[in-house]
């Protein structure tokens, strides 16, 4: 008789701010779920904000619909820490009791088929170093890339909708003591396999360097960069599992193609990847579909830069 691997249920964050419409959206996700332990984060209004204020109240409003069995930690910080420490602490105080992890912010609507996913990739690839994110966005479901698997390995797990161990965030630092010594070493020249996607990486790692109000409205460049000097992969699904309707917010004012993919609440894990291995025509395409189209910055100059290095090398 073949007995079924038990699978965990993993806790669930919902980081919110100040979009009391956006987290009900998510928040009826979560309800419909029956999510047994949920921790609510809330940063604090801005200083002379009233509608910052009135929008707490809603969301604190919003939790007292919970009428099924959970678990319901919160944590309403009395500060404004921003975009960056925000969410990089709401995932700190999540951690202080878990072991993993499912994170959602208030503008990413998850499928019901998201939430057994995460668990199952969390408690599969829980002891293997090698993975570092669960990402639910499939910016190109049912690609050729997937060649009959149900999830792929790869360099870019996006972080709308996502999944991770205490083991990875545990080493997460917001001001990346050590990224000079990673570029002067080469940085992301000895993780990503073309030239283009590595200046493109240590580009936006040097001008994070140079931001100097880098962690007031960032925290996702800062785990990218732990991924990639611990050489981590994440995994992305065949099916795209969420849904994002932050169309304003700090880091978008306007829709653009992501925004409009559907969701699947059908899918489910059937077939595993035989190999734990980077998918690279994945990579090669996410980026010149995705990150090359939709990131206008000069980082071929950094390519451009790189090359010369080499060639200065060789004439010496």
């Amino acid at each position: 008789m073949k007995h079924e691997i038990m699978i965990p249920e993993s806790a669930v964050l919902l980081i919110t701010f100040n979009r009391s419409d956006n987290t009900r959206e998510v928040f009826r996700q979560i309800k419909q779920a029956k999510i047994k332990k949920l921790y609510v984060a809330n940063d604090g209004p801005r200083e002379g904000n009233e509608n910052d204020v009135i929008e707490r109240e809603k969301i604190k409003l919003l939790l007292q619909e919970i009428d099924w069995d959970c678990e319901l930690h919160t944590l309403f910080q009395e500060k404004n820490l921003g975009c960056g420490w925000g969410p990089a602490t709401a995932i700190t105080w999540a951690f202080e009791n878990e072991d993993r992890l499912v994170v959602l912010e208030d503008d990413c609507v998850p499928a019901l088929a998201f939430f057994p996913f995460c668990n199952e990739m969390l408690e599969r690839y829980k002891d293997d170093n090698r993975i570092w994110r669960i990402s639910g966005r499939s910016c190109f479901p049912d690609a050729d890339f997937f060649a009959g698997y149900d999830y792929i390995f790869t360099h870019y797990a996006p972080s709308w909708g996502w999944a991770t161990w205490k083991r990875c965030w545990d080493h997460f630092d917001m001001n990346m003591l050590d990224i000079t010594k990673y570029l002067q070493e080469g940085g992301a020249e000895n993780y990503h396999f073309s030239t283009s996607q590595a200046a493109f990486s240590n580009y936006m790692l040097r001008q994070a360097l140079n931001d100097k109000n880098l962690t007031s409205h960032i925290w996702d460049i800062q785990f990218a960069y732990l991924h990639m000097k611990n050489n981590g992969l994440g995994i992305v699904p065949k099916k795209n599992l969420i849904k994002n309707i932050g169309y304003i917010g700090t880091h978008f004012n306007k829709v653009h193609k992501y925004h409009l993919l559907d969701v699947s609440n059908e899918y489910r894990v059937v077939n595993h990847p035989s190999f734990v291995i980077t998918n690279n025509k994945y990579d090669k395409y996410y980026f010149k579909h995705s990150i090359r189209k939709l990131t206008f910055i000069p980082y071929w100059l950094e390519l451009f830069l790189r090359k010369m290095k080499i060639f200065v090398k060789r004439i010496k």
